[in-house]
């Protein structure tokens, strides 16, 4: 049991480690919460600090929500404990404590979560779903379709039940933190909350959710 406490807390600890806030602080010397979509996560340093950084930092992204399965792994644990830790690294992510629990969306701790229990369904089929979309310009939707399919996938491939479980609750806590956000709606908004579940925003108008508070920067965006 205390094996179990100690990887869970290691795992959430990882999670917690708020990469695209710091990258924002460290190399453009603001508050990712207060820019663009306030997202904490790799698409809001696209916008509002450098494209230079989006790979970097969605990388490490993607591997806090694999370093806690992988330590589970190491420690012979079962594929659930995996599934747990996998979990907690998302939503340390999602609600970060070092942020007031504020956070990103947990898309890049949930690809890691996929990678890490070895998803060959839910993994491909989300990446699918989510790359078609590009082209249209829809790419939260697209994401938050992949989401749903993921773990439909992972019970049409015959994964364990436990690996299907976890990703309906790693689809769960992607999709509540979109309609939760980083703060309530406003209430002037039509339709906030279908707007905030299909394509990650309060208004419909993409390029003037992301340009939210940009023009108050001091620094200009860098490439």
């Amino acid at each position: 049991m205390l094996t179990l406490i100690a990887l869970i807390v290691a795992s959430y600890a990882i999670g917690s480690a708020p990469v695209a806030w710091l990258a924002g602080r460290l190399r453009g010397g603001v508050d990712l919460r207060d820019l663009g979509s306030g997202n904490v996560g790799a698409s809001n340093v696209w916008q509002s600090v450098s494209k230079a950084l989006v790979v970097p930092v969605g990388l490490a992204q993607v591997g806090q929500g694999l370093a806690g399965i992988e330590l589970a792994k190491l420690g012979g644990e079962s594929t659930g404990v995996q599934v747990a830790c996998g979990l907690a690294a998302i939503a340390a992510h999602d609600w970060n404590p070092w942020l007031r629990f504020k956070g990103g969306r947990g898309v890049g701790p949930a690809i890691g979560f996929m990678l890490g229990l070895a998803t060959f369904d839910a993994l491909p089929a989300f990446i699918l779903v989510s790359v078609a979309s590009v082209p249209f310009g829809q790419s939260p939707l697209g994401v938050g379709i992949g989401l749903v399919i993921a773990p439909i996938a992972a019970y049409s491939g015959g994964e364990p039940a436990v690996v299907v479980g976890g990703c309906v609750a790693m689809t769960a806590l992607v999709l509540a933190k979109r309609l939760l956000a980083n703060g309530p709606p406003d209430p002037d908004v039509a339709g906030v909350w279908r707007n905030r579940l299909l394509f990650d925003r309060d208004i419909r108008d993409r390029e003037a959710w992301v340009r939210r508070g940009l023009d108050r920067r001091r620094p200009a965006a860098r490439g």
